[in-house]
């Protein structure tokens, strides 16, 4: 069963700069060190909220997701959002049975 991760963190917009840093090193890492077990794994800025940032992950599995948690660079993202000023964060897990492209 494939799982997805959305989630959104709220941050002081004058800590952008700050998390573009160490979020652009756990997007290359993850996606790097765990090919067969991510699909997915990326971070964006919303364009109409300053402040708001979006992380979206696809997973083989529960597996490879608890695995994740445990790895280096994750305890290096967890240091660097120490430095950050979060306002809110919310994340949700989805269990996919299926998917494909998307037909009209």
């Amino acid at each position: 069963m494939t799982i997805i991760i959305g989630a959104e963190i709220r941050i002081e917009p004058s800590d952008m700069p700050k998390i573009r840093e160490f979020a652009a090193e756990m997007v290359e890492k993850t996606t790097s060190l765990e090919p067969d077990t991510c699909i997915t794994y990326s971070f964006s800025e919303d364009f109409n909220e300053p402040g708001l940032v979006r992380i979206f992950e696809v997973w083989v599995s529960d597996e490879a997701l608890a695995e994740h948690f445990k790895t280096p660079h994750m305890a290096e993202f967890q240091k660097g959002m120490a430095g950050i000023t979060v306002k809110s964060v919310v994340a949700n897990r989805y269990e996919v049975s299926a998917y494909g492209p998307l037909r009209p």
